[in-house]
Formats: structure tokens, C-alpha cells, sequence
């Protein structure tokens, strides 16, 4: 009898692998799936590296059994490690020197939430004291670009202009810039890239396929360092909008007795929109980034993780700085308004691309508890 049930045992587990596997194997797929084509598979790179993880354990289940049933699971992980290479850096935790290299470029990209107060509940954007908890960062790093996402410009502020700050305190000089007024209050929101190297040219390239409310437009600035040129794009695909309803829902995964199959379908149908939208940014991005006249540094927030079709489009053939010199998940978005956002570690959705023959000499994410992004940096030498 024991040996029977040991036998329907082995052959659920079989079962339970094997689905498993085939689960893993479409997340592998993502990179290379338009999100238009099939709708989930946007849902499944967000999957991709639990299941990746999940498929490794049944991998140690079946080898300590030693069953030839091993090889199932050793396969899938095989033919899903490219994947897995973009959500995972194996290096080691390192300081980050303040003293940046003779002949490197500096590079910040944050997306500041309109300074808005980690914890805050209500739109109140451009907090004066959470200005400073930005600048302060600034002011210890000494970035020589930065690249910002949902910044506010505040004219009838006059020297307490963020941009005015920038520029007369910091020594940020140059700046490209594209913003919308919010609630008709005279405050500007949008893509900056401010720059203490000369800009020679700048522009604006707004995303034909958006929404006007979740969106910035692209702007790039071409810096002139050392006599070189060199391109950098400050990039912002289409937001989710999450909002109070959909909180309450992902919060419902803390209590999911109380979940609404409405509430849900709301939930997922909002996020399935949003996935479409960053395939045609990215694909429409992509076109844009091939026509560059200068090698270019890409910097922003993607809104979608890695191994995601935008991310692997936009990506190209450049680097990846966290890849480079970035350790473990290396998550770069959080909330104080939802559990699961708050505790999920595999939400890197904010990047530094350069490429292939520059290098990154050092990394580091910062500004934990300012933003609902944290701040990357990255030291990125010249060839």
C-alpha cells in the first residue's frame, strides 16, 4: 500500500514539474513576445524569476532522489538562464566612492514623483522639504548629469525653482526639458536632464502611442565631454495609474478572502493596457535610438522589469550598468501604499543603459525612503 502511495506521489510530482517547466519556459519567452501578440505574456516575465527559482528547488528535489526525472527541470533551467542573466547581477555588494575616476562621466536617473513625500497620501506635489531630501543626495554625489522623470518645474517660485536651484547652487548650467502644467496650477511635470557639461543640441520626442495622463515625453541632450559628444536620452514609458482602487486590490493579496472578482478583472485589464502601450513605445523607441548620430547613454524608467519585451528593446545591444556592476535583484521601485509592491524584490523597472565599449566602473541605488523610486548612479568610463 505505502509503496502505491509513493508511486501516485511520484507521479503527481512529475505532473506538478513538468507544468511547472512549461509555465517557466513561456516566462523565458518574454524578451522576444510582443505584448499585443499575447496579451499575458507581459504578466509572465513578471513571474519569470520565482518560477526560475521554483524550477531550480524541484531540480534539487529530483537529483536527491536520483531520478533521471532531473533532467526535465535541468533543461528548462538551461534553456531559460538568458533570461534569467537580466534580472540577477552576481556581483557582490561594494561601496560606492563618492571621488569620482579622472575621465569618467557621472550619471543620476531618478524618478522623483514630483517630490512628492514617500508616505503621502494626497497629490501634493513639490514638498519644499522633500526638494532638499533630493538635493541633498545631489549634493553629496556631485552627478555630472542627471536624468530626471516626473520633475517639477515651479516658475512662480523664482529662486526656490527646483530648476533655478539647480542651476545657481549646483552648477547644473545646461538643461533640456519637457513638461505639461498640472491642474492649470502653473507647475510643470515631466522628462529633464540637467548637465554641468556644455549641451550642444537638445530635444523633445513625445511617444505617439500614450496615454496623456501616465506618460512623459523622451528628451535627449547631446553633451559635450572632453571633446567628445555624446548622446543622453532621459526616458519615461507610460505609468500604470495606479490609484486607491487598484492599492486596495493588490492589497487584497494580504487578505485575499475579501477579494472582489471585479475589482480584479479592473486590475488586470489595466495593467494588460499598459503592457501593450510599452510594446508600441518601445518598438516606436526603438527607431528613434537607431537614428542617433552619437554614441548614447540611456537612462529612466521603464515601468517593466527585466527580461520584459521593452526592456529588451529598448535595451539594444548597450549595457545594462546594474548587470555591470549592480548586486542581486537590485529592485528600484517600492510604495508605502501596498504590502505586495512594498515587499516584492524583483521590481527593477528603472535603468542605465551605455554601450558596449564604454564601461561601468562603479554603480550604486540610493535614496531609500525619499521617492517611490530609488535614485541610480552609475560612474560610465569613455573608450
Amino acid at each position: 500500500m505505502r509503496s502505491k502511495s509513493n508511486s501516485i506521489f511520484t507521479i503527481l510530482m512529475k505532473l506538478l514539474t513538468s507544468a511547472i517547466v512549461f509555465v517557466l519556459l513561456i516566462c523565458a519567452c518574454s524578451p522576444f513576445i510582443h505584448p499585443k501578440q499575447f496579451w499575458f505574456i507581459g504578466f509572465m516575465s513578471l513571474l519569470f524569476p520565482y518560477l526560475f527559482f521554483v524550477v531550480l528547488v524541484l531540480f534539487f528535489y529530483w537529483l536527491f532522489r536520483w531520478s533521471s526525472f532531473l533532467l526535465v527541470p535541468l533543461f528548462s533551467l538551461l534553456l531559460s538562464v538568458y533570461t534569467f542573466h537580466f534580472n540577477f547581477s552576481f556581483h557582490t555588494s561594494a561601496g560606492f566612492n563618492t571621488t569620482k575616476s579622472s575621465g569618467a562621466l557621472r550619471l543620476m536617473s531618478w524618478n522623483v514623483r514630483h517630490f512628492i513625500p514617500f508616505n503621502e497620501n494626497n497629490f501634493r506635489p513639490a514638498s519644499k522639504a522633500q526638494i532638499k531630501k533630493v538635493f541633498k543626495e545631489i549634493e553629496l554625489y556631485q552627478p555630472d548629469v542627471i536624468c530626471f522623470q516626473e520633475f517639477i518645474s515651479l516658475p512662480d517660485e523664482k529662486k526656490s525653482n527646483p530648476f533655478t536651484v539647480l542651476k545657481d547652487q549646483y552648477g547644473y548650467a545646461h538643461h533640456q526639458f519637457d513638461g505639461s502644467d498640472i491642474f492649470h496650477s502653473n507647475q510643470y511635470s515631466g522628462t529633464a536632464i540637467f548637465s554641468k557639461y556644455p549641451i550642444l543640441k537638445g530635444g523633445i520626442i513625445p511617444f505617439p502611442h500614450s496615454n496623456a495622463d501616465n506618460t512623459e515625453a523622451t528628451v535627449y541632450a547631446d553633451i559635450i565631454k572632453d571633446g567628445d559628444t555624446i548622446r543622453v536620452y532621459s526616458i519615461h514609458l507610460q505609468s500604470f495609474g495606479f490609484g486607491s482602487r487598484e492599492y486596495k486590490t493588490l492589497g487584497r493579496v494580504k487578505n485575499p478572502i475579501d477579494e472582489n472578482v471585479d475589482e480584479s478583472k479592473h486590475l488586470i485589464k489595466k495593467m494588460k493596457n499598459t503592457f501593450d502601450v510599452h510594446g508600441a513605445q518601445a518598438d516606436f523607441l526603438t527607431q528613434i535610438l537607431d537614428e542617433s548620430p552619437y554614441p548614447y547613454l540611456l537612462a529612466g524608467d521603464l515601468n517593466d522589469v527585466p527580461g520584459s519585451y521593452a526592456y529588451m528593446s529598448v535595451r539594444g545591444e548597450h549595457k545594462d550598468a546594474f548587470l555591470e556592476k549592480g548586486s542581486y535583484l537590485g529592485s528600484t521601485f517600492t510604495s508605502s501604499f501596498s504590502f505586495l509592491l512594498k515587499t516584492i524584490p524583483t521590481l527593477r523597472i528603472d535603468y542605465v543603459f551605455h554601450p558596449a565599449d564604454f564601461t561601468t566602473i562603479q554603480y550604486k541605488r540610493g535614496g531609500v525612503g525619499i521617492s517611490d523610486h530609488f535614485f541610480l548612479l552609475a560612474d560610465i568610463a569613455l573608450p
